[in-house]
C-alpha cells in the first residue's frame, strides 16, 4: 500500500500500518501497490475510518474530534442531531 499526504509525500507499507497512517492524516489518500491483493485499498480506507489517529499514543484522554476516529465523530454528531429532534 502507498499512503500519500496532501503534499504527495508518501510511504509504503502493509494494510495494517497503512490504515493507521491514513487515520492520522487529514486529506490523505491510499493506493494499492502492483502486487497488492484485490480490494486492499478499500480495506485500508475502511479500516482507517474506524481507527483513531495516532493509535500508538496511549494513555491520553481522547475527547476532541481530532483525537477520535472519523466514525466516532460521525456517530456522535448523528446522536446529537437525533437528540435535538
Amino acid at each position: 500500500m502507498t499512503v500519500l499526504d496532501r503534499q504527495n509525500g508518501g510511504a509504503d507499507g502493509c494494510e495494517h500500518h497503512a490504515a493507521r497512517l491514513l487515520a492520522s492524516l487529514e486529506g490523505g489518500r491510499v493506493y494499492a501497490l502492483q502486487d497488492a491483493p484485490e480490494g486492499a485499498a478499500i480495506r485500508v480506507f475502511k479500516a482507517a475510518d474506524t481507527t483513531r489517529p495516532f493509535p500508538w499514543l496511549t494513555g491520553a484522554p481522547r475527547t476532541r474530534d481530532d483525537e477520535l476516529s472519523r466514525a466516532e465523530v460521525r456517530a456522535r454528531d448523528l446522536h446529537e442531531i437525533e437528540e435535538t429532534r
